[in-house]
């Protein structure tokens, strides 16, 4: 062998000696060792469960999705304005009605009277008046007058058909309040439970750069790596972890989202969301089927949608209403009864009754009835065009939320794919790593990619779940699927502030409606 030969490879073995002694004593200095880090790396849970819950602290609540469901029904403004609305409609409806039932007027009074009664004398052959008599008296006046509509040609009727609508109207309005309250509450839920498991996501991904950091010390320190490979490292974690600031914000900003639905915080904001814990292998068997049909879906919305059957009954009363105006033009029939009472000796007030029948009919009216049937019978149109327009826009929500659900389903199968994928890629760059033909970097990046990936699927599954809660709104199925029974509405004294904690007080002002 020549000397250059044998020279060249003395000093590659002194190099090699160097660094491995170099690379112990910056391990017994308490360092962390380039393998263990490896290990612990590959130890890590990759079936992470969905959503990141926790058990509740001593002084908080665990609240589950029916949970939510119960408060938001109970405490949310928008459905007791709604409530009131009814109410309204039940007394307009009152009013209508009270058209076909007598009306009974009693009136009493007291008054004094003075009175003069003339004489004329003819004495002389002229007529001249004597003033020979004065009548005065304190008088007691009782009378009582009862009147009942008999026929309006269809006026009252018309009143009492538009009343009926109307309060129809207003119970589907109610129903499909209910209905979005649901749906927001669920929006609200899967978004929160979305921002917890990304915070999981964005501690992992901390936790990964902090490892990926103390590796290039190492690298550095043994004079494998340069410097500017720490520095890269410091700025990644920097970004790792504003990441995760991001995602905690995030997260307080869907809690009061979600508490701006309910209408109340919940125990003062010490309150965790409780959910079923699944598997990310297994998210595709825990997410509900997609309805079979968009038509079907379609048809179905036509039929259920509370929005619907309220526009029809709307059409209904302005339909009834041109009735009601015509009526105007017709007299009404008529029978009133009175009764007069004089408590008096003065011959000019006579105690009587009378019953009689008879037509009140209002000949002109300065066209007021002409412009009444005008308005009613643009107001119908007006209608008509409304429920025209508001059956294609259940076509596109449907048919929207619909495809919304296939595509975040199609999503979930890619991510499991990908998740797949990605484990594999991390368990070959460990087996490369052991045999030294990979660097420690690239199995970090690995990890990285994993995470990512798990990251995308949690937002794909929780972007099925509100989608496929959106098919659900988008057909107008009945929300008392989702809770056991309508809660009691709050009384308003009761929540002059929406945000604190209130107690539950039950309110019957509604019962029966």
């Amino acid at each position: 062998m020549p000397k250059s030969t044998a020279s060249i490879l003395i000093v590659l073995a002194i190099t090699l000696s160097s660094l491995v002694a170099s690379a112990k004593s910056i391990n017994n200095k308490g360092l962390i060792n380039i393998n263990e880090l490896v290990v612990s790396n590959s130890a890590a849970e990759y079936s992470i469960g969905i959503p990141a819950t926790r058990d509740p602290a001593e002084d908080e609540v665990a609240l589950t999705l029916n949970d939510l469901l119960d408060i938001a029904l109970r405490y949310n403004r928008s459905i007791e304005v709604v409530r009131q609305k009814v109410a309204q409609s039940v007394g307009q409806l009152t009013q209508a009605r009270s058209g076909y039932l007598p009306r009974l007027s009693v009136l009493g009074r007291y008054f004094y009277t003075e009175r003069q009664d003339s004489a004329v004398s003819s004495g002389g052959g002229t007529a001249d008046p004597v003033f020979d008599q004065v009548e005065e008296d304190d008088i007691l006046h009782g009378a009582a007058n009862l009147t009942q509509l008999i026929y309006d040609f269809g006026k009252t009727t018309g009143a009492i058909k538009v009343g009926k609508s109307n309060l129809t109207a207003e119970e589907a309005n109610l129903a499909r309040q209910l209905q979005d309250v649901v749906f927001q509450v669920k929006e609200a839920y899967y978004n929160v439970l979305e921002k917890m498991r990304l915070i999981d996501v964005a501690k992992q991904s901390v936790g990964s750069f902090e490892q990926h950091l103390e590796r290039a010390k190492v690298y550095y320190k043994a004079g494998v790596r340069t410097k500017i490979d720490v520095i890269n490292a410091e700025v990644e974690l920097s970004g790792a972890r504003l990441s995760l600031l991001r995602a905690e914000y995030n997260l307080k900003l869907a809690r009061v989202g979600l508490e701006q639905v309910l209408g109340y915080k919940p125990n003062g904001g010490k309150y965790v969301l409780e959910s079923d814990q699944v598997e990310l292998d297994n998210v595709l068997d825990s997410m509900p089927p997609v309805p079979a049909s968009l038509e079907n879906s379609i048809s179905e919305a036509l039929e259920e949608r509370s929005d619907i059957h309220q526009l029809k009954s709307i059409v209904e009363a302005s339909e009834a209403d041109i009735k009601s105006s015509r009526g105007n033009y017709w007299p009404a029939l008529i029978a009133d009864a009175k009764v007069n009472d004089y408590d008096t000796t003065l011959s000019l007030y006579k105690d009587y009754w009378e019953v009689g029948v008879g037509l009140r009919w209002e000949l002109f009216s300065g066209f007021e009835t002409k412009g009444e049937v005008a308005e009613a019978t643009g107001r119908y149109r007006e209608n008509m065009a409304k429920l025209q327009d508001l059956e294609l826009v259940v076509v596109s929500e449907v048919t929207d939320s619909f495809l919304k659900t296939e595509e975040n389903r199609e999503s979930v199968e890619i991510a499991l794919q990908t998740l797949a994928l990605a484990k594999e890629n991390v368990q070959l760059a460990e087996k490369r790593y052991e045999s030294g033909a990979y660097d420690v970097i690239e199995f970090n990046d690995a990890q990285l990619s994993l995470t990512k990936t798990q990251s995308e699927l949690v937002v794909a599954y929780y972007g099925y779940l509100t989608a496929f809660a959106g098919v659900e709104f988008a057909i107008g199925r009945s929300f008392m699927e989702d809770v056991d029974q309508l809660p009691a509405p709050v009384e308003e004294k009761e929540v002059n502030t929406p945000m604190e904690t209130i107690q539950p007080n039950d309110d019957d002002r509604l019962a029966g409606l």
